[in-house]
Formats: C-alpha cells, structure tokens, sequence
C-alpha cells in the first residue's frame, strides 16, 4: 500500500492543475458537534461539544472540550479541561483537567493538572505537578516531577529533579544509556524493590544473532532511505512536467505565506480525515472512512514532496542563487530538500514535528492556489 502513494501524489498533482468552481476561505468549521480552527493567533472561547482540530501559532484554550482535543502550535496554553488530550507545539503550557489520556510532544512543557488517564510526554525539559490517576511515560532532558502517579512510571530522562509531592504507586521503569549513570529514585518516591533499570543498549530479552539483526537492518534503513529520497525527487520532476507553472505558483505561495500555508494544510487533512470518521458513525459509510484516510495519506504526501522541494528551493534561495528554470536542475532541488529532510527527520520528534510541518504547508499551498483559481474562474 505505501508504494501507491507516490503514483497517487503524482495523479494528485495532475489532477490540482485543473480548473474548478469557487471555494470559500474559512478559519473556522462547525461541523457534527466537532470544531476545526485555524489561524495566526487564535483563543478558543466557546465551549466544544464533540472534537477539537486547533492549529495556529498562538494558541490559547479557554473553554473546555468534551470530547477529544487535537492541538498544534508555536506556543500552546490549556486552560479548560478537555477530554482525551494531543498537543503538538513548542512550548505548551497545561493548567487544566484532562479527563482521559494526555499526548504532549514539546520542547518545553509545564504542566499542573490533574490528568484521568495515562500521560505520554515527550519533551527537552517538562515540568509536571498535580495527580496523574494513570500511569505515566516520560522522555525527556530535564525533568521536575512533583505529582503523584496512581499508576506506573517510566522514564527516559537524563536529569531529574522530585518534589516534596512526588509518589509512584506502582511500578518504576528508568531506562540508562549504557556507560551512564541511572538518575536516582529516592525510596520516598518508590520502594527501591518496585524500581527497575532497563539498558536503553542491551535487554536479556533479545533472540540470539540479534546483532546480526541489527546490522540487517541498518543496512535496510539506510536502503528505504535512499529510496525515499530518490522517490520523492521523481515525484517532483514528474508534478513540474506535468504542471510547471502551477509547481511554479505553488511554490512562490508557501514562500510568501509559510503561516497561511500550513494551517490551510492542517484544515485540509484534518476536514478529510474528520469527514471519514463522520461518515463511519452512519455503519454504512464505514467503507467511506478508509477511502477518506487513503485520500488523507495521499494528500499528505503530496505535501511532503512539495514541501522537500519548497525547502530545497528556500535554501538555494537563501545562498544567493537564481531558481533554474530547466526541469532537471529543480528537481536536483527536490532531491537536495528531500536528502536534508530525511536527514532531519531521524532525529526523534524534532525530526517528525519538521516533516509534519512541511507535509502541511506543502498541502496548504497547494490548496490555496487552487482555491485562489477557481475564485478568479468564478468572478469572470
């Protein structure tokens, strides 16, 4: 199924160089209970009865959601309770109950809540006071923890600090690079017998020959990679021989206007794949749900061979050089953006939250120039 996704991007972009009618620019949509909102600098100030699709680079949550909360931005601060919880952003801010499970993927993070289900944090340096009724698993650089697990606790950190509040009830997992020192768990936060150390390098666990495994697979890895690469190259090359002057069009969109870019994106997917979701709540329409996330993957990877040759042509741009104006040379571009994304997509969440955002931008701007197209059809 994946090796059908660079056809389709490619039909994809054949297919955004059509004319069609008028569509209408909205930051905002209501629709079966759930809410999408996007824009620059955004406060969600009316209460939400289904779900929640915010993206922005201000983002600011003020009235609590019922059902589940899906948020993106530069800098994210919750303070209404939501249901199930993901957030995405830079640095996010929670000071707010969330009733189910909690996903937090940032560089920075402070939270002081109390969370129903299990936390997943995933940050550079977190900061995390109130009660987590579940179990909690946490990456992170820097960690100070003051808050009461009810259930188990791992961790992946390489410092941490503990409250005068910090408690786990359960079991707790620290996982050690090897060579370094395991961070200490004092006996008032857990019995030293509940306490277990994991090598991050070697598990006793492991088949035999696994080494061999290992290199098979590197060697595997570093193989897609290239092939990745490459893939994404020729897309590229075939959308600016199929359609140059929209490519061209396209481009200079996401250049000029990266912010409106990327939320266009991220309504676009999100209003797909919410739409396939929609539809499976009737029964019958549940066969229309996995045509909806084919359509959303397609268009995601559309976005992110535009958004590795957007890059591509921003950092060739950024050196002082001319855009080529021969197939060939733009598409040595998509093959440099491509390599240097792959590149920056191996490192952990840094990598995905880049690639995510290109996807997005890439799909966005190609969104708004077709929009754009069919309104000036429309207005003649």
């Amino acid at each position: 199924m994946p090796r059908l996704l660079p056809a389709l991007a490619a039909a994809l972009f054949a297919l955004a160089a059509l004319p069609g009618p008028a569509g209408a620019e909205t930051s905002e949509l209501d629709f079966a209970a759930d809410r999408y909102v996007a824009g620059s600098d955004i406060e969600v100030d009316t209460p939400t009865e289904g779900d929640l699709f915010a993206a922005s680079e201000d983002l600011a949550l003020e009235e609590p959601v019922t059902g589940a909360t899906h948020l993106a931005a530069r800098r994210l601060t919750i303070e209404a309770d939501t249901g199930t919880l993901y957030a995405f952003a830079y640095e996010i801010d929670l000071d707010a109950m969330v009733a189910g499970a909690a996903s937090l993927f940032a560089a920075e993070v402070e939270l002081d809540v109390e969370i129903g289900g299990n936390l997943r944090l995933f940050a550079r340096d977190a900061e995390v006071r109130g009660a987590l009724n579940g179990s909690a698993l946490i990456a992170a650089r820097e960690l100070s923890l003051d808050a009461t697990v009810a259930g188990d606790l791992m961790l992946a950190v390489e410092s941490v600090e503990f409250g005068d509040d910090a408690t786990v009830a359960g079991q707790v997992i620290v996982y050690v690079e090897e060579g370094e020192e395991p961070v200490d768990i004092p006996a008032r936060v857990a019995d030293p017998d509940r306490v277990e150390l994991r090598s991050m390098d070697a598990r006793e666990d492991r088949p035999g020959g696994f080494a061999d495994m290992r290199r098979t697979a590197f060697r595997a890895a570093i193989a897609s990679f290239f092939v990745s690469v490459l893939t994404v190259a020729a897309v590229a090359a075939a959308a600016l021989a199929i359609a140059p002057a929209h490519v061209a069009q396209w481009r200079e969109k996401a250049l000029s206007a990266p912010g409106q870019s990327f939320v266009a994106g991220f309504l676009l997917i999100s209003t797909i794949a919410g739409a396939g979701f929609v539809l499976a709540l009737t029964v019958i329409g549940i066969p229309l749900l996995f045509a909806a996330l084919m359509l959303a993957g397609v268009v995601g990877y559309a976005g992110y061979v535009m958004g590795a040759y957007i890059f591509g042509v921003g950092l060739w741009l950024r050196l002082g050089n001319e855009i080529p104006t021969d197939i060939l040379p733009k598409a040595g571009l998509a093959l440099l953006g491509a390599f240097l994304v792959g590149i920056i997509a191996l490192i952990p969440l840094l990598g995905w939250l880049v690639v995510l955002a290109l996807a997005l931008t890439g799909a966005g701007a190609i969104a708004i120039v077709i929009r754009e197209h069919r309104a000036n059809a429309s207005g003649v």
